[in-house]
């Protein structure tokens, strides 16, 4: 008896298919959990040493596959300890992150604890200057002057005492959005304070809402959905002293200061 080849086409086409859409299914997978990786990665930089990583650097720690952002950053912890050179450079990030530079005649405290990363340093320096209204004055007036080239208005200064302490590079980063939104006419600094991920003075990494959530657990802060949804909406900025802070476009990201910062001129 002939068989009816024809007959088998539609059974072979249907199996192709299935075996399209698994491979499909399996490669979309993949890139998915490789994505979250990064984000895990650059996450675990910024706060660990408050910076991104590098090429390289991100082609190594994703080596290390399957770690939680709260693994990667103890493994970043013991770097630190064991590296004297690189927890200098993540101390000296922190101060200028947290200061904005120092003049001769201000105080600011020692260096953090042993063992600290850049993201509890900043915690505590941001302590510091919340207890000191005059030296966190220096810090208003430091970052009008980088970003406005002009010194805050006494009732800017009145503005951001009702509003819980920041950092210098935060403060950067809402005055620079407040002036982009505010154009031409660069009035006193009113309504909400806002940042943008695409900040000139930020080094940020863009997170998606699940891994937000888990930089978060990873320092200790309460999740946005903590909050109602009302006072919850937008506030989605990782950072030391962050929490009420609005993120331009809802956006979900984890800021630390830039290079920019460093390109101001020395105070006497």
């Amino acid at each position: 008896m002939r068989r009816d080849h024809r007959a088998c086409r539609p059974t072979v086409l249907v199996v192709c298919l299935i075996a399209a859409s698994a491979f499909v299914q399996r490669r979309d997978s993949a890139l998915a959990q490789s994505g979250k990786q990064e984000e895990r990665v650059a996450a675990a930089f910024v706060l660990a040493i408050g910076r991104t990583p590098t090429t390289a650097e991100a082609q190594r720690w994703l080596a290390q596959r399957d770690l939680s952002i709260a693994d990667l950053v103890a493994r970043h912890r013991r770097e630190l300890d064991q590296d004297g050179a690189a927890r200098r450079e993540m101390l000296s990030r922190a101060a200028r992150d947290a200061f904005g530079g120092i003049a001769e005649s201000e105080r600011r405290p020692p260096g953090g604890r042993a063992g600290s990363t850049y993201f509890e340093v900043v915690q505590q320096y941001l302590q510091w200057l919340a207890n000191r209204p005059a030296d966190y004055q220096q810090v208003l007036r430091r970052a009008y002057r980088t970003v406005l080239q002009r010194d805050a208005y006494s009732i800017e200064i009145d503005y951001w005492r009702r509003q819980p302490a920041l950092t210098f590079a935060l403060l950067a980063g809402c005055v620079e959005n407040w002036a982009i939104r505010n154009r031409p006419g660069l009035t006193a600094t009113s309504g909400l304070p806002s940042v943008s991920v695409n900040s000139a003075y930020l080094a940020t990494v863009r997170l998606s809402p699940e891994i937000a959530a888990e930089a978060r657990a990873a320092v200790g802060q309460a999740p946005v959905g903590g909050r109602t949804l009302a006072s919850a909406a937008s506030r989605h900025v990782i950072a030391p002293g962050a929490a009420d802070i609005l993120s331009v476009g809802g956006i979900h990201f984890l800021a630390a200061g830039n290079a920019r910062l460093e390109e101001m001129p020395a105070e006497k």
